[in-house]
């Protein structure tokens, strides 16, 4: 016994000094070995394991697509000739417009859509994850556990642990057990068995769930987050390719700022390899190095380009392509021109002759081939027209006055709201996350009873709502075309005389041609849901417009129609109120004031959004520290010049601080100078110092902007002094 206990002495002292992780844990064989009866390697599975993944010779890649068509049921060609692979630690984002065929794609590699040709191969020991659309419904697990589930390394290792230490307990000190229990510990603290906890409590955290939420049961929340479980659960699992189909659209409204940018800074330093389908450009700009863009029913490559770059490269290319397919429809016009001239000419017969040769090679060569459509064609841009709103008796359309909203009188949310929302106020709701943001716009919109204080509306208050989540509620065994006509028509205020060809003709502009319309809502894709949706908004006339994250779940070319809609809507008759995270969109409306949440009150200023707004989005700065308990709608009230008052007393500090910071980015830029010049023809080493020396060019831009802010403060407060 003595002997047992010195043994086991010397095996749990040794983990102190064991590293936490391996950078190799994924490929790790266990043997969950107890009293020496083996489960054989087959133990170390994930749900992942389920998907109907082809494995098979691939070259060398992660995942390699061969000749790839698919077409639907109906023998419409979706894609056509993809070739297509994913290197190790190759982070991928796919684009395009919806319905162009992205999740299909995804749906290929899955084993989940049919191949009608071609191959789409995984290599045979790479772990597949995928974010199942069914979430954890119906998980009887806590969230910490849920999300820990499928860290089979780790979970299969502490398995085995106990059942050796068992076995030891009951006995057996043979020396092969022991070392197989020191084996099984090793691997376990190599997979970051020690530090799982915090682990699952980081990548919990990152999405957006409190401390608390950890040890509640996953059935106890919505299906957005028990999506947001879901995906905890497949990051935490690390598989080798990682498959994400438009994961911002789990992030829901609360906490989506943050999460983002969380989820963007994960996926950046993830080290497997990543598909990314999303229409989130700040998600794709942070999270992926090459693009992939579906276009014209193929796939073209943008390697090593982020989203930016991408951009660039493909006006680049397409510029590229057309004036080289002219020049070459030139050139064959002058050599055509001399044959037709010469062809009957003794002496020049044979230069004839030649000059028909070389057009011939030409046409073999492919030159006289006009440029692939998916490289020249332009995206089509969906157009959204929105009724004019109708006339409101008086100015104010709708007022919230001494209102305490919450959910009871433990939950406060916001005391002392007096807001009044005018004809021709465009409104933006900011502030961290929790703030209040989504719970005022349901009070607006009359979902959220008043707890206190009182809620009016104008006797010719028309609301539309448009949120992120109303894509996802509509019914789908319905058929588009009858869900957009039953809304325009139905309700207090809907139109009897809108027609089937009025819905048709909308959803047409928004991109739902064809038999879209007629297809059941279970049939489109989650952007094409979105967009009948956005088609069930712009057909019922309002007056107010509340906005809750609209830009979820739309593609890009979508959220540019809607903003572009909502910046020339309204006139002097309707108001608008968004909530959103999304700065080209916000930029694109046009707002007339900025809201800001924060410590449970209001405060509204009568401004357009500036650089601050998104610099500050979780209002950690000190810049609004006195918040008034009652709103108040000024551009020049008290708050605003105390704000200043604080900058300018503070800015001589800051600016040297500036200065500081400034001298530092700028000699590192020389570095990067210096080091591109010696790299030579190194492609990769110059792509990585350009982006660094960029970012750097940036830091000096930024803190540039700051300073000048600063220095404009501190004049108009010295020229305000008596």
């Amino acid at each position: 016994m003595n002997i047992l206990l010195s043994l086991l002495s010397v095996l749990f002292s040794s983990l102190i000094v064991w590293p936490s992780r391996s950078d190799g844990f994924h490929n790790l064989s266990l043997r969950p070995t107890c009293c020496h009866s083996q489960r054989g390697a087959s133990a170390y599975l994930s749900s992942s394991t389920t998907l109907g993944v082809t494995r098979g010779d691939t070259r060398g890649a992660t995942l390699l697509l061969t000749d790839l068509n698919i077409s639907t049921g109906s023998g419409n060609l979706i894609l056509r000739d993809i070739n297509f692979r994913v290197d190790p630690k190759e982070r991928w984002g796919v684009v395009g417009p919806n319905g162009c065929g992205k999740s299909t794609l995804l749906g290929a590699i899955t084993g989940s859509v049919r191949i009608d040709e071609g191959k789409a191969l995984v290599a045979s020991k790479v772990k597949v994850g995928y974010l199942k659309q069914t979430a954890v419904s119906g998980s009887t697990k806590t969230v910490r556990d849920e999300a820990a589930s499928e860290m089979n390394v780790i979970n299969e290792a502490r398995e085995n642990m106990r059942r050796l230490e068992n076995c030891i307990a009951e006995g057996d000190t043979s020396e092969e057990s022991l070392n197989e229990l020191s084996r099984t510990q090793e691997r376990f603290a190599n997979a970051g068995g020690w530090t799982q906890d915090q682990d699952v409590d980081l990548v919990l955290k990152g999405l957006g769930f409190q401390p608390a939420d950890s040890d509640r049961k996953c059935s106890e929340f919505s299906g957005g987050w028990q999506m947001r479980i879901a995906l905890a659960r497949l990051l935490l699992s690390q598989p080798d390719l990682l498959l994400l189909d438009e994961p911002s659209n789990h992030l829901g409204t609360a906490h989506y700022s943050s999460a983002r940018n969380w989820l963007a800074t994960y996926l950046s330093n993830y080290e497997g390899s990543i598909l990314l389908v999303s229409h989130d450009v700040t998600l794709l700009s942070k999270s992926v190095n090459s693009i992939a863009e579906i276009s014209g029913k193929t796939l073209i490559q943008y390697v090593s380009c982020n989203y930016d770059k991408y951009l660039a490269e493909k006006e680049f290319r397409a510029k590229t392509a057309i004036a080289e397919y002219e020049r070459n429809l030139r050139e064959v016009a002058r050599l055509q021109e001399f044959v037709d001239k010469f062809r009957a000419s003794a002496t020049k017969a044979s230069s004839a002759q030649s000059r028909v040769k070389m057009i011939e090679r030409m046409r073999i060569e492919g030159k006289l081939d006009p440029p692939a459509m998916g490289l020249t064609e332009r995206r089509w841009k969906p157009k959204l027209n929105l009724p004019e709103p109708p006339k409101g008796i008086g100015e104010t359309l709708l007022s919230l006055e001494s209102a305490l909203l919450g959910y009871g009188e433990d939950d406060i949310i916001l005391k002392n709201v007096d807001l009044q929302v005018n004809r021709g106020m465009k409104l933006c709701i900011r502030g961290k996350n929790g703030a209040g943001k989504s719970s005022l716009m349901d009070t607006l919109r009359g979902k959220l009873p008043l707890l206190a204080g009182v809620r009016k509306e104008n006797e010719k208050l028309r609301l539309g709502i448009f949120t992120q989540d109303l894509a996802q509620e509509l019914d789908s065994n319905a058929r588009a075309i009858d869900l957009v006509t039953t809304h325009a028509r139905g309700g207090n205020y809907g139109d009897i005389n809108v027609s089937d060809q009025d819905a048709r003709s909308v959803m047409g502009m928004l991109g739902l041609g064809g038999d879209k319309p007629l297809q059941k809502i279970g049939e489109l894709s989650g952007g094409e849901k979105a967009r009948v949706a956005l088609s069930m908004f712009a057909l019922k006339a309002s007056n107010l417009l509340l906005l809750d994250e609209p830009s979820n779940h739309l593609d890009i070319e979508c959220i540019e129609a809607l903003g572009d809609s909502l910046s020339s809507w309204g006139g002097k008759d309707g108001a608008i109120i968004v909530v959103s995270h999304d700065r080209a969109f916000c930029d694109s409306v046009g707002f007339t004031h900025v809201g800001t949440i924060k410590d449970g009150c209001i405060f509204v200023e009568e401004r357009g959004l500036e650089d601050k707004d998104w610099e500050q989005y979780d209002i950690s700065s000190t810049a609004l520290l006195d918040v008034p308990t009652r709103l108040v709608v000024s551009s020049d009230d008290k708050a605003e010049k105390e704000r200043n008052r604080k900058l300018a007393f503070n800015a001589p500090k800051r600016i040297q601080k500036i200065e500081d910071l400034i001298t530092k980015a700028e000699a590192k830029i020389l570095e990067y100078e210096k080091e591109m010049m010696e790299s030579g023809q190194d492609y990769e080493k110059l792509m990585s110092l350009t982006e660094r020396k960029m970012a750097e060019e940036n830091v000096v831009t930024s803190l540039m902007q700051e300073w000048e802010e600063l220095e404009n403060i501190m004049m108009e407060m010295n020229a305000a002094q008596p």
